[in-house]
């Protein structure tokens, strides 16, 4: 078996004004999409369902949005993002690391005392229905969304303008800065959310593909998710 070599910063055709750019699409759409539903379909502020459902309309107009900007460089848009085989590694290799890695910080849970308390998030799965929408999204579109835009449309450009440790801790702090909020800005939550990203930073540069990361991530969230959706089965 070859020895890894940590490969050679990428130098992708887009920059910080696309970044830039996709976030303000993201934000504005997921506003939009929102404030529609809560306005004509009396969505409800804190179900989780419905959260997936406009969490997902927001990321389809966003990905649609860099399709066309992509095209505007004759690139298609998942070979840009990284969504290759996954290098060196073997599916089982990744999916294996992904649950390793959620047991870690499972006792990393543990061990940083982290507060056992009511979060947005717990809020959000009030209901059967909300239990399975969001166990079903995050163990299967859900992480591939994140790694094309974190690891893939993200991280390179990170990356590439300071650096390969500094890009994926950066990209990695912003990972786990989304998800605080759902988890009552808890700094442990955050700091593990962190780790994770930065594990999924390092393998989807040492691979060279956001199908590699995403395999771990969907391993990663398989064993609380699971557990959550056979509690919204009961």
């Amino acid at each position: 078996m070859e020895p890894l070599i940590l490969a050679e910063p990428e130098r992708p055709f887009w920059g910080f004004a696309e970044l830039f750019l996709g976030a303000a699409v993201f934000l504005a759409s997921l506003g939009t999409v929102v404030g529609l539903a809560r306005r004509f379909l009396h969505a409800p502020v804190e179900s989780g369902l419905w959260s997936v459902i406009e969490e997902a309309a927001a990321y389809a107009i966003l990905f649609l949005a860099l399709k066309l900007v992509f095209l505007r460089y004759r690139k298609g848009l998942l070979e840009s993002l990284g969504w290759s085989k996954p290098g060196p590694f073997s599916a089982l290799a990744l999916a294996s690391a992904g649950l390793t890695l959620s047991v870690v910080v499972a006792v990393l849970t543990k061990v940083l005392s982290t507060p056992d308390i009511d979060t947005p998030f717990d809020k959000m799965l009030s209901d059967p229905a909300s239990r399975i929408a969001i166990a079903l999204v995050s163990i299967s579109v859900g992480p591939m969304v994140e790694e094309l835009l974190f690891r893939g449309f993200m991280q390179p450009v990170l990356v590439g303008s300071i650096g390969v440790f500094p890009g994926i801790l950066v990209t990695s702090a912003l990972f786990g800065a989304l998800h605080l909020t759902q988890n009552a800005n808890i700094w442990q939550s955050g700091a593990l959310i962190m780790l994770v990203g930065f594990v999924l930073g390092t393998i989807r540069h040492v691979s060279g593909s956001t199908k590699a990361s995403t395999i771990v991530h969907i391993a990663y969230n398989s064993l609380p998710f699971l557990w959550l959706l056979a509690a919204g089965n009961r």
